[in-house]
């Protein structure tokens, strides 16, 4: 198991770059961002080789609707697009959103209905067509559920066992989930029973404390149980952290956090 750094929450106060520099240093096996394409990816390219550290993943859907079958064209072009840079940065995997982030990370309105029997359908049909172009490139894509009752209301990817039947019908090495246990705490609990049962089909897991979307110990949820589960099903791919920390400045407590989560 190795660990994740995602700079757009933890080292935001820094310089984009710097924040890569910072994440090395701490001792993170990666670091991970959301888009690439308000990015200096020259300047990212140049953080990579100073520092030895490289991008484990970050979005690859950027102007496509996943859920709705009249994007599906223009969701394949962004997610080729995006897979060209990831080879180009040495990302590992991709993460696919359900619908558009606003630049807030607000989900963007539906112009139309979409029911869940064709958000599932237009999800599986989208994934199927990208599955040969990401085996092919080496990449995972991973799919993403978020919480809707409190960060992206109207996202329509909320369940963890939709994801995970969207994987499994898709049926690629390269097509995962990427599971987030604060956003599944919100929507569903049961985060041991739900890794015990599916962590083969996740790609990447992210890590934030419920309320808040702090770092672990500042809430409800016991991470060092979380990882032990995730360990105990063989689970070799990357934790990322993905939360704001508070009550400290981020490198002690992203420092502090990292060794409890390695020891757990």
């Amino acid at each position: 198991m190795e660990f994740s750094c995602c700079i757009e929450m933890i080292y935001s106060a820094f310089p984009f770059e710097e924040r890569i520099a910072k994440a090395a240093k701490a001792g993170f096996d990666y670091f991970e961002f959301w888009n690439w394409n308000n990015k200096d990816l020259n300047g990212i390219k140049q953080a990579i080789s100073k520092n030895n550290i490289r991008p484990v993943t970050f979005q690859g859907s950027l102007n496509g609707v996943m859920v709705d079958r009249n994007d599906k064209a223009v969701y394949i072009e962004d997610v080729k697009r995006s897979l060209e840079v990831a080879k180009e940065l040495g990302a590992k995997t991709l993460f696919c959103m359900s619908d558009i982030m606003q630049e807030d990370r607000s989900v963007k309105p539906h112009p139309r209905f979409i029911s869940d029997e064709e958000a599932a359908q237009s999800s599986y049909d989208v994934l199927k067509a990208l599955a040969p172009l990401a085996e092919e490139a080496g990449i995972t894509l991973i799919c993403e559920p978020l919480n809707t009752l409190v960060d992206h209301k109207g996202y329509s990817l909320h369940n963890s066992a939709v994801g995970v039947e969207i994987i499994k019908a898709v049926n690629s090495p390269n097509v995962k989930l990427l599971y987030d246990a604060y956003h599944m705490q919100i929507m569903e609990g049961n985060i041991i029973d739900t890794i015990s049962n599916n962590a083969q089909y996740f790609g990447h897991v992210h890590i934030a404390d419920v309320p808040g979307r702090n770092q672990p110990g500042t809430g409800e949820m016991n991470y060092v149980n979380i990882i032990r589960a995730l360990k105990k099903t063989g689970y070799n791919r990357v934790v990322g952290f993905e939360f704001a920390p508070v009550n400290g400045d981020d490198d002690t407590i992203a420092r502090e956090t990292l060794a409890m989560l390695k020891n757990a």
